[in-house]
């Protein structure tokens, strides 16, 4: 009996168990397989937003930077021919002085006559035109030409300032002759043909034309000049003493910096710039061929076919600035521009759609691929969660069909918490949180999803941030840059007639460790000091501006000029005070008698300055003592010298960036070619021309290869 109620529970529970089993499966399956649709839909709707976000906020900050870069280009193109219309100006207003000056009290220049003799470069000449030379000159044009001619005293300074271009600096009469001085880089003598000599009438030439019309300065067209380099003129009227028209200044000068900007400014392989004229017609391209290239014949963009391009360069040459979409040749491009003001031209810019977009669909693929992983781990979690559910199944079978069902339930809850989680997180709330608490697989689940948020905010954030980074780099280095330059004098004390003074500074890094100062102790005594940090970059210029300050507080103290090595061993023994860093400085600090020539120095360490001797007509190294540098042993002795300069004595003082300056072979430039130089420039001229020749020596040596210390020089003449 006994057995019998045994084999009905037995089968009773077995057939409940059965049914259970089946039942909960199919309901599992349903749901599991309704919930896997519901996150495959969600999570492709999140990867597409996130996606699209990323990618719209990468391109427009990339459409930001090319705006940017199209106006700083403007702006320095606008700035260098600001200078040449100012200089235009200059010399009108020169020439109109001169022709209102009285006939009585001036002094006649004689010039060289282009027509029969050689001109030299950067010597002022003057040119007759064929129909003046058979017509004669009368005595009250002879008297015009002779007064013109005192010109040249303002032309010959202005070539000697171009004298790195091909360049011509032109007083263009109506009466038939011009005054001029032509630089030719690297050339000795100006070439004429015999045609200019025989036929050349400027009057008929378009810049003329182009000047006689204005009332102040403008430009031309650029055109290559006679060495095919590309070049352009700005031109202004100048008036006699009663105010009538008189003739053209004309400047004309190589361009070829401005067209290196042009063809640099070029973001991605199939970008490229251009400069657009106020008549719609491009004058300088990066572009060889089509109608962005510079030819003569070039059509009005503003009459283009195409209608984005016509409306484009409408609003550049109204001078506006903006960034606009264009299509050209069935390829899709930004152009940004921008104005110039000084010559009504505009700079424009191309950057292919590919290349603005090519990060953004770079981060789009890498969220698309991320969320694509994420969706597999859902897939294998869902397996993996279907496996375990049969074996849960298979061992609740035995349990009644109440407490399967509570399971059941409790099983399905937090799959749908999830969903609805993962359907407010792909609506872009990504501040939203699933908290699931079951300590299985959907946990880890909620904590993916959630860790995936974070990373994705996260990933958002960081974007911005290290944009923003870069920028307050930039500013901090522009304005650190900025602090040092102010602290070095640039007041040259022109207005004293007992000396002349320049100094340059040239940082290897936005900041450097170099610098000069000079400063008179009083009416009868000038101090001069050069100094080297060691290092580079911020480090250096610290320690430098510290050096800077207690060499001259100390020396405004000196009682006699005896005291000058004592200001050298009191300014080491401060600066070895808390140098952790072990830095120190190279220092050469002398002290000019301004009425008898006596020249009081003392150098710590640094290189040898060079003494012109104005008998001797050559430069020659200065006999120094080699005492111990400022910064590394406190309580060091340093031996004071002296010599005597004459009038016309000059003092040049450098850093070791001059003579340690090396090409791409690793060759430096050397104590010989830096005596070569100096010795073989004019010595009579201005000490900044003295310097620049230096300097353009220094660029022949290094040519492309980066500088790789700072340059400072100084240079002194007792007058």
């Amino acid at each position: 009996m006994k057995s019998n109620i045994r084999q009905r529970v037995f089968r009773l529970v077995l057939s409940a168990s059965v049914l259970t089993f089946l039942v909960l499966v199919g309901v599992a399956l349903i749901g599991m397989i309704s919930i896997r649709y519901t996150l495959d839909e969600r999570s492709a709707e999140l990867s597409e937003y996130s996606a699209n976000y990323i990618q719209q906020t990468v391109t427009e900050r990339r459409k930001i930077g090319l705006q940017e870069l199209a106006t700083a280009k403007a702006q320095y193109i606008d700035k260098e021919l600001t200078k040449q219309s100012w200089d235009a100006q200059y010399l009108a207003d020169a020439m109109n002085l001169e022709l209102k000056t009285p006939t009585t009290g001036f002094l006649a220049r004689n010039l060289a006559v282009a027509n029969y003799q050689p001109i030299h470069s950067g010597e002022a000449y003057i040119f007759y035109t064929p129909e003046l030379r058979e017509r004669g000159i009368d005595a009250a044009l002879a008297e015009e030409i002779n007064r013109s001619c005192n010109i040249s005293s303002y032309l010959i300074p202005f070539g000697s300032r171009y004298q790195s271009y091909f360049s011509s600096f032109m007083v263009a009469a109506k009466n038939g002759y011009f005054i001029c001085v032509e630089t030719a880089f690297n050339e000795e003598l100006i070439d004429f043909d015999e045609e200019f000599l025989t036929s050349y009438d400027f009057r008929t030439r378009p810049w003329y034309k182009i000047g006689e019309n204005a009332s102040s300065p403008v430009f031309t067209d650029v055109y290559n000049d006679t060495e095919g380099n590309p070049s352009l003129a700005c031109v202004t009227p100048y008036y006699d003493g009663n105010g009538n028209f008189a003739g053209v200044i004309s400047i004309s000068y190589g361009i070829g910096e401005i067209y290196k900007i042009v063809l640099d400014t070029a973001v991605g392989s199939d970008g490229f710039s251009f400069i657009l004229n106020s008549k719609g017609n491009v004058i300088l391209s990066a572009k060889k061929e089509g109608i962005f290239s510079a030819q003569e014949d070039a059509i009005d963009l503003r009459k283009s076919a195409n209608v984005d391009l016509a409306q484009a360069a409408q609003k550049m040459t109204e001078g506006e600035t903006g960034i606009v979409s264009i299509k050209i040749d069935d390829e899709e491009y930004y152009l940004a521009y921008a104005p110039m003001q000084a010559s009504g031209w505009s700079f424009g810019t191309l950057m292919s759609y590919a290349t603005v977009s090519a990060p953004a669909m770079a981060a789009r693929d890498k969220i698309l691929e991320q969320m694509e992983d994420f969706r597999s781990s859902i897939g294998q979690l869902f397996f993996n969660m279907l496996i375990g559910s049969v074996i849960m199944v298979a061992l609740l079978a035995v349990w009644m069909f109440i407490g399967s069902s509570r399971v059941s339930k409790k099983f399905v809850e937090p799959i749908q918490q999830l969903s609805e989680g993962v359907r407010e997180i792909s609506g872009g709330n990504l501040d939203k949180k699933v908290k699931i608490d079951t300590g299985d697989e959907l946990e880890e689940l909620a904590n993916s999803v959630n860790n995936m948020t974070d990373e994705l905010k996260n990933y958002m954030a960081n974007l911005e941030k290290v944009t923003a980074a870069e920028e307050r780099i930039a500013t901090e280095l522009k304005v650190a840059t900025n602090i040092q330059l102010s602290a070095l004098p640039h007041d040259f004390l022109e207005d004293h007639s007992e000396f002349e003074i320049f100094a340059t500074m040239n940082a290897a890094k936005e900041v450097g460790g170099d610098f000069y100062d000079f400063y008179l102790l009083d009416e009868n005594h000038l101090m001069m000091t050069i100094a080297d940090v060691s290092g580079k970059g911020v480090p250096a210029a610290l320690f430098m501006m510290q050096g800077k300050t207690i060499l001259k507080n100390l020396a405004m103290t000196m009682q006699s000029p005896d005291d000058l090595a004592a200001v050298m061993a009191l300014a080491n023994n401060q600066l070895c005070q808390g140098n952790d860093e072990m830095m120190f400085i190279t220092v050469f600090i002398a002290m000019l008698d301004l009425k008898t020539g006596k020249l009081i120095y003392v150098n710590g360490g640094h290189n040898p300055p060079m003494l012109y001797r104005d008998n001797e007509k050559k430069f020659s190294w200065l006999n120094l003592e080699q005492n111990c540098v400022l910064g590394l042993m406190d309580e060091m002795d340093f031996e004071q010298q002296e010599t005597q300069m004459n009038h016309g004595d000059i003092i040049y003082l450098y850093t070791d960036g001059v003579t340690e300056a090396m090409n791409k072979n690793r060759e430096q430039y050397g104590e010989a070619r830096l005596e070569n130089c100096l010795n073989a420039t004019n010595h009579q001229c201005k000490l900044q021309t003295l310097l620049e020749s230096v300097s353009k020596s220094l660029a022949e040596h290094v040519q492309d290869a980066e500088q790789s210390d700072d340059i400072t020089m100084l240079a002194v003449r007792f007058v």
